[in-house]
């Protein structure tokens, strides 16, 4: 591994706050908090540079939880992460990624479900599952799965023409992740082949995804072969990294629901986009408030230059 430059020297208070932010609120809010205070070394052409790409430094008081962090970002809408200025995507060699409410906009059975007409009854338990109210998540997907017994295959080509769109920033993530060499797969408790697509529009390596059961171009209301639920997405992620020769410290995991937390827990890095809160309690990183490529400004090779200058600042007054 290449050595980090000596001018980065790590700020363990530092936070990186994102979202919709403005002079204004600077000084009527994060200025003015008691949990945190600007960096001295920023001045106020780079603070306005920072500001024109939607983000602040902050360094946190003594005694700051990310707890705390979590709950200022759901009063404020904005995202508050620490920084660690010298994390690189070289140092990375996988990310895994949820489908579901992660690279695209829908929970793929509700839709398939409102198609059928039983919209109501699968949401509920969907929604139930995500909260992590469900112990049993395999029960809650194949009652839910049942539920779409006798409908027609049209079912998810409909929902393919129809529905699938990636969230905002996922495409730019994606690309400048390829770009820097990282192994990409999606591992979804979704449906080939609707992940198969998606992980087609992001050019993944791979995916994993469950099996509906058909008969006659007709869905049983079966799922064939093992369930990929929270435990076989982290064992997914346990053999990708093995296959590519990568240890679990050298993976990235990204999801938003309970079914995630295996995963992102195995990763050496987790994040998770508008997820549930008790999801995005145990993230590393939490993004709501701006697409997923804000994640970008958290790697020094896709950091913007007004960040890498006002780290290089905050790093020489040290």
């Amino acid at each position: 591994m290449k050595e980090r430059p000596a001018a980065f020297a790590e700020h363990p208070d530092l936070l990186l706050i994102q979202g919709n932010i403005n002079q204004a609120w600077l000084d009527d809010h994060l200025f003015k908090a008691a949990e945190w205070q600007a960096p001295h070394a920023i001045d106020d052409a780079l603070r306005a540079a920072l500001i024109d790409q939607s983000m602040m430094l902050a360094h946190a008081r003594k005694g700051f939880s990310m707890t705390q962090a979590r709950e200022l970002s759901l009063r404020y809408g904005v995202d508050i992460n620490p920084l660690v200025s010298s994390r690189r995507w070289a140092d990375f060699g996988l990310i895994a990624f949820d489908m579901d409410s992660t690279l695209i906009k829908i929970e793929c059975i509700d839709e398939m479900a409102a198609y059928a007409g039983c919209g109501a009854e699968v949401a509920a338990i969907t929604e139930a599952a995500m909260r992590g109210e469900i112990s049993d998540y395999d029960e809650s997907l194949r009652r839910r799965v049942a539920l779409l017994e006798g409908q027609s295959l049209s079912l998810m080509n409909r929902l393919i023409a129809e529905k699938l769109a990636l969230n905002p920033g996922v495409e730019k993530l994606t690309t400048l992740v390829r770009a820097q060499g990282l192994k990409m797969v999606v591992l979804s408790g979704g449906f080939h082949p609707i992940v198969d697509q998606v992980a087609n529009m992001i050019q993944a390596d791979a995916c994993r995804a469950n099996q509906l059961g058909i008969e006659q171009a007709r869905l049983t209301g079966t799922l064939v072969g093992p369930l990929v639920n929270a435990q076989r997405k982290a064992l997914c992620l346990m053999d990708f990294a093995k296959q590519w020769g990568l240890t679990l410290q050298q993976t990235i995991a990204i999801g938003d629901g309970a079914n995630d937390l295996a995963m992102m827990a195995a990763a050496g890095l987790s994040a998770s986009w508008r997820a549930k809160p008790l999801v995005a309690q145990h993230a590393d990183l939490a993004f709501l408030a701006l697409g997923l490529d804000a994640l970008l400004q958290h790697f020094e090779e896709t950091r913007s230059p007004a960040l890498t200058t006002a780290l290089h600042l905050i790093g020489k007054t040290t």
